[in-house]
């Protein structure tokens, strides 16, 4: 699921952990105090409970193709990378599951603590008695490498978003509300001279509402020289994209690959 959409996101299911708000849920301050909810959650979020879509294969078809820069990713899922995507071609901005780490205390100057994923795995399920004992062993508790509300956002993201946006040829944006800063403010750092695509079931990321925002919506003559939105979800734009340019068959290849590598595997196949 996605965060924002209204009914079917994740924050509209959270009822069931009595939190403050649903934001509360990945905001650091509040897991230091109450890591159980979080804790509970991710044993659901997990890799492996889900599998790539269509859309994540488009993003591997770009990097066959020889002409994606980079992937630029809210998602924590790691989809991208079970859908064939090199490491390098990712930047998490708000972190995955490739790895843990001990959360210090608030003003804490530390070196931070490496743990891996795999040993907290094993300590949630085991449950309470898991993370409890984890985090005597570990001196803290301990969690994936996914960015909270009150953390900075990864060094990878600071060291490459403005020379990757200089240089970017397409912006094409998959799939969100444009909602959280600073990676909302992507949209407005590729070049003028730069087209930019939407595909999204819901305008986002306007310039009425974000600095340097998308100009589909304006009308008058010469306002808008540049910008697109394709009203639908995510698979549908990717499919109907990949279509245009002759590259149906390609993407459909690619899928079915996975779907046979899923099903020899036991792991959950491609939509």
């Amino acid at each position: 699921p996605d965060f924002r959409s209204p009914g079917t996101g994740l924050y509209d299911n959270l009822q069931r952990f009595n939190l403050p708000s649903p934001d509360s849920m990945f905001d650091i301050d509040y897991f230091r105090c109450n890591p159980a909810p979080f804790y509970e959650l991710i044993k659901e979020l997990w890799p492996g409970h889900f599998a790539p879509t269509p859309a994540h294969f488009f993003l591997k078809l770009l990097h066959d193709k020889n002409i994606l820069l980079r992937c630029y990713t809210q998602n924590i899922d790691s989809l991208e990378r079970q859908a064939g995507l090199p490491e390098e071609k990712i930047v998490a901005a708000h972190g995955n599951f490739d790895g843990a780490h001990v959360v210090q205390s608030r003003f804490s100057e530390e070196r931070e603590i490496q743990v891996d994923i795999a040993e907290l795995k094993r300590a949630l399920d085991r449950g309470e008695e898991g993370w409890q004992a984890l985090r005597k062993e570990k001196g803290g508790l301990v969690k994936p490498n996914i960015v909270f509300f009150g953390e900075p956002l990864p060094h990878r993201f600071i060291e490459l978003h403005l020379r990757d946006l200089a240089n970017c040829d397409l912006l094409i944006v998959l799939g969100t509300s444009l909602a959280v800063a600073p990676f909302n403010s992507l949209v407005g750092q590729a070049p003028a001279t730069a087209p930019r695509l939407l595909v999204n079931r819901d305008s986002a990321g306007t310039c009425d509402e974000l600095t340097n925002g998308f100009r589909f919506h304006l009308t008058e003559e010469g306002q808008n020289w540049r910008d697109v939105w394709h009203q639908g979800d995510c698979d549908s734009g990717c499919r109907a994209l990949a279509a245009a340019l002759g590259w149906a068959e390609d993407l459909e290849a690619l899928i079915r690959s996975r779907v046979n590598s899923a099903a020899s595997q036991g792991l959950p196949a491609a939509l």
